[in-house]
């Protein structure tokens, strides 16, 4: 089985110029796996006990591309779950072997009759009979630790491309609510000065009542991985005194509240979990801005 830089080698030959990350098994727990099919350092071995895994979420935030397959090494991301639609984030975080580098490839969605989400990865980070991998970028996340994924901008503002953020590990469970806010949005910050989060009082735009959310006022544009590297973005995390109706994302202001655009209704708590919820601000079409908000888990992960 070829060697990561074999299959980075490979990748150069086909001028891909974008950037992206996936993950191994379909777990939403860490869990002592088989070895990490070939990928990663020397071939990959078994990585036993929790504190040896990494987490990880994708999100397609790019008005671009309605539909990917994800890859980590030459294994589907998401191998039971349909592929990461536009404004979606994958179904769950997945444990995959930390300590080690792996190559992470995004594809269109294959639709040809008996295919699945993931089967170009056999050839990734190298084409697919001839359909080159969108993104590609390379992690090494450490043990226990936890990365997003957002495969954000546009082709248009020269902005397509992947970017990586470090997540809260949640070694200690949080003591009140909170929310933890990103900046995918490359396209939309150009010439801003950022984006900003905030939370509302009603369910329904436009948002009533803004109320920042501390730290995360203006959050400055994303930096693109690359093939060999990812760079790690700017995460706020914000004590919620209780938990609101909705938040919304906007223009970010140095002080003040940010220029509310778009919102959306507070998710539910996991069951037993507490509440942390997930922000993130990405690009829409025609320049505009969107908002996911993901419910975290952060209880069970043996972190």
């Amino acid at each position: 089985m070829r060697s990561l830089l074999a299959r980075l080698a490979v990748l150069g030959a086909f001028a891909v110029t974008m950037t992206a990350c996936g993950g191994g098994k379909d777990t939403s727990l860490p869990f002592a796996g088989n070895p990490n099919a070939g990928g990663g350092a020397g071939g990959g071995t078994l990585q036993s006990g929790s504190n040896s895994q990494a987490l990880l979420r994708f999100v397609n935030g790019s008005p671009d591309v309605p539909s990917v397959d994800v890859c980590i090494d030459d294994q589907a991301f998401n191998q039971n779950a349909a592929a990461v639609a536009y404004g979606k984030a994958s179904p769950s975080v997945y444990a995959i072997t930390g300590g080690i580098t792996h190559a992470v490839s995004v594809f269109n969605t294959t639709a040809s009759i008996g295919s699945f989400p993931g089967v170009e990865c056999p050839t990734a980070p190298g084409p697919y009979f001839g359909k080159a991998a969108l993104a590609v970028t390379t992690i090494n996340p450490a043990n226990a630790s936890r990365l997003t994924i957002v495969l954000g901008g546009t082709a248009a503002t020269s902005t397509f491309g992947l970017y990586a953020y470090t997540e809260p590990t949640f070694v200690v469970q949080p003591s009140t609510a909170e929310a933890i806010s990103h900046n995918a949005a490359p396209a939309f910050s150009a010439g801003k000065p950022g984006v900003g989060f905030g939370q509302c009082a009603t369910t329904v735009t436009p948002c009533a009542a803004p109320v920042v959310l501390t730290g995360a006022g203006s959050l400055p544009a994303p930096k693109p991985a690359t093939v060999t590297a990812t760079v790690a973005n700017t995460v706020v995390t914000s004590p919620l005194n209780t938990i609101p109706a909705g938040f919304y994302d906007g223009i970010g202001v140095p002080s003040g509240n940010p220029i509310p655009i778009t919102m959306v209704a507070a998710p539910n708590a996991s069951g037993g979990q507490p509440y942390v919820v997930e922000l993130y601000a990405f690009d829409a079409p025609a320049g505009g801005l969107n908002l996911l908000a993901v419910p975290e888990q952060t209880t069970g992960f043996g972190f």
